[in-house]
């Protein structure tokens, strides 16, 4: 299994509203972004062309900057032994593209958080965040 970074996961209107949300609760987070992550469980190695194929059908949507070092990174993916309907019809598209050593292709939301100190946030923050950028029951 690989993993391919993707486009932007929100629009910036719905960043900054998420931002607003998150900083009532932990006022130390001065930037948020979140960016689609792509992982990859293949049967074999992909030739260089089908990787490049495979590159090409998972670059859509506005493109993310350059990733910080800088602050939180928080992953959001499906429950464990679940199949999202997104992967189920990404996976449709790719075997329909001729990419059939690809079993599955599944899609999580990466969000980096910046705080005012550049630190890492306190286990407690952390906690107070996860409610707002994911659903416990599907993901």
């Amino acid at each position: 299994m690989f993993h391919l970074r993707g486009s932007l996961a929100l629009s910036f209107f719905r960043t900054e509203k998420l931002l607003q949300q998150i900083r009532e609760q932990v006022p130390a987070v001065t930037r948020m972004r979140a960016e689609y992550i792509h992982f990859i469980e293949l049967d074999e190695h992909l030739l260089e062309e089908e990787e490049r194929r495979l590159r090409k059908l998972l670059a859509y949507g506005p493109a993310a900057e350059g990733a910080s070092a800088d602050g939180e990174q928080l992953l959001v993916v499906p429950r464990p032994g679940t199949i999202s309907p997104w992967s189920s019809k990404a996976t449709d598209i790719v075997h329909n593209c001729g990419l059939l050593k690809v079993l599955r292709v599944e899609r999580g939301v990466m969000y980096h958080l910046e705080t005012d100190d550049s630190g890492p946030l306190p286990a407690s923050k952390r906690e107070d965040i996860l409610p707002m950028i994911h659903d416990r029951m599907t993901e």
